[in-house]
């Protein structure tokens, strides 16, 4: 018996899963979708290819559910591959620097209830 890649029936959204799939759907930006349901690009692509749900071609964002169904993207969407890498280093770079100011905000108010 062979294994199903994805689920028969995939798993239940909970209200901001099927907002950002609606949203997505509509052609809102990835990044306009995390700041209204918090729901990281990433995991956004991931579940548009659990509920079969497609953005726009032509898009970053089309690109991005290609790459999440794991399928060449259309001639449309091909050419966006270069801006979704740029996009997808940017946030890194920006969750590495919160991550770090984080640290040293810690560090210092802790130095400073030692005083």
């Amino acid at each position: 018996m062979a294994i199903s890649a994805s689920p028969a029936h995939p798993p239940a959204l909970t209200t901001a899963e099927a907002l950002a799939l609606d949203l997505l759907a509509d052609g809102f930006s990835a990044d306009d979708i995390r700041l209204r349901t918090e729901i990281a690009p990433d995991d956004l692509y991931r579940l548009a290819a659990l509920h079969n749900v497609p953005a726009p071609h032509g898009t970053v964002e089309g690109f991005g559910c290609h790459r999440a169904r794991r399928e060449l993207p259309c001639e449309q969407c091909a050419p966006l591959e270069a801006r979704f890498e740029a996009q997808a280093r940017a946030r890194q770079r920006i969750a590495d620097a919160e991550r770090t100011l984080g640290q040293q905000h810690r560090g210092r108010r802790s130095s400073l209830t030692r005083a």
